[in-house]
């Protein structure tokens, strides 16, 4: 089977998959605090929050959590005894997950962010044709924020 894959120009991902390693962080611990901040995230990001759930640690004050939405999810675990969290954000449809980065960068006042965009999927035409990525057009792009 030969699949075509689209024009460079023409690719309209079904999802934009954005990690985010977060650096010399504060306010990495309360979970009422990081449920706030993800909450905060959907919303900056025109996203549909369907379940929230966090688990707080009581060993070190941690939390990992993950925000279910309509778009995809949102998932964060932090670790305050080394000042680092990661995030995993997935969206989908017209939610813009990289408008999640301002939101974390005032919560957590990270010294260092290293961000990793995955287009995933393929790509839909204007008349609703799928086709799927070739993997030279999965390839990550990375950036410090």
């Amino acid at each position: 089977m030969n699949i075509s894959s689209p024009k460079p120009e023409l690719i309209n991902p079904l999802g934009q998959h954005i990690t985010i390693d977060i650096f010399d962080a504060s306010n990495l611990i309360g979970e009422k605090r990081i449920e706030q901040m993800m909450i905060d995230c959907a919303n900056a990001a025109n996203a549909t929050i369907l379940k929230t759930h966090l688990h707080p640690f009581e060993t070190n004050g941690g939390v990992s959590g993950m925000i279910i939405l309509a778009e995809s999810h949102i998932s964060i675990h932090t670790w305050p005894e080394y000042n680092f969290a990661a995030m995993d954000i997935f969206m989908c449809g017209d939610a813009k997950p990289e408008l999640c980065l301002p939101v974390i960068k005032l919560y957590f006042q990270p010294k260092k962010m290293v961000v990793n965009t995955l287009t995933r999927g393929g790509s839909v035409s204007g008349t609703g044709e799928f086709q799927p990525l070739l993997h030279t057009q999965l390839q990550p792009t990375q950036k410090l924020a």
